[in-house]
């Protein structure tokens, strides 16, 4: 049985995903035996990717953008595989961010070289726990506020170019409005009103590269909060190159900080959470980090 598995996300890139997975394949021979999972649905992939590591594995490589890597890591750490199984990225979506935390390289040969060969090590992950009993593991970005928008518009998207995100965060901003919610950092109330956004980070980027914590690193035992608070609507196309360029963090409206825990409560309606550019159903809510539960090859 072979020691690799790997993951395809078929609408990744286009749907060029399984193309890069056939032509990588045929210029590595270890990867001649990988047990392979390609389904067409989260649900379906999940429940094959659960039966393929009933055998033991030592590396499950993604080919996908960041919510295959969502998926995968999940189900790793759900399995309790998430320190004995190392997961390899190889970048193939619409957003890459995680490779961007991974300090991956761009070409896709070179990432599978460095999911195959590199020395495994462990990255800290982010636990979400809603109230109502859900929970999610988050690789690289939990946020509440306008991304929750950004993301529905992404993930309706039929086919995601390049500048998906960059469209709907604009489109965002005309359709958002600023909601309530309590932000308890660490057992401390950190802000009680309206925000713009509020994002807890493993990594530093989200939104295909927006800087939204430039200084969040994936393996440093603490998450990165940022605070973005209430913004006159006129200001926002002006200050949206800031999140690229990651200035953002200096503005007097915003707030930054680290944590080991934080506690979100929604204080009316509220657009979904944002997990790893996914949506999850806005609740009361602990994102607590998890120093070192995920060994990536990296």
């Amino acid at each position: 049985m072979s020691a690799i598995a790997v993951f395809i996300n078929p609408r990744s890139g286009r749907g060029h995903a399984r193309e890069l997975w056939e032509a990588l394949s045929r210029s590595e021979p270890r990867l001649q035996s990988a047990r392979v999972v390609a389904a067409p649905d989260a649900q379906r992939a999940r429940d094959e990717l659960v039966r393929v590591l009933g055998e033991p594995a030592e590396r499950v490589l993604v080919l996908g953008g960041d919510g295959t890597a969502h998926l995968v890591g999940n189900v790793l750490l759900d399995l309790g595989l998430g320190a004995k199984v190392a997961l390899g990225v190889i970048p193939a979506g619409t957003g890459s961010d995680l490779a961007r935390a991974l300090r991956l390289p761009a070409g896709p040969r070179a990432a599978l070289a460095r999911a195959l060969d590199a020395t495994p090590w462990k990255m800290d992950v982010l636990l979400v726990e809603a109230d109502d009993g859900r929970r999610r593991h988050v690789l690289n970005v939990a946020s509440a506020g306008i991304s929750g928008l950004v993301d529905q518009a992404v993930n309706a998207l039929s086919r995601r170019g390049t500048l998906a995100y960059l469209s709907a965060t604009l489109g965002a901003v005309g359709r958002y409005r600023n909601v309530p919610c309590r932000v308890t950092v660490d057992g401390d109330v950190w802000h009680e009103g309206e925000i713009l956004l509020v994002a807890i980070a493993n990594g530093a980027t989200f939104g295909n590269g927006m800087k939204v914590a430039p200084d969040a690193r994936p393996d440093d035992g603490a998450a990165d909060v940022v605070l973005v608070g209430p913004i006159p609507r006129w200001q926002l196309p002006l200050r949206l190159p800031q999140i690229y360029l990651g200035t953002h963090v200096h503005a007097r409206y915003v707030r930054t900080g680290r944590a080991q825990r934080v506690r979100l409560e929604p204080l009316g309606p509220f657009p979904p959470f944002d997990v790893d550019g996914e949506v999850f159903a806005a609740a009361a809510a602990t994102v607590t980090l998890v120093p070192g539960a995920l060994l990536v090859a990296a």
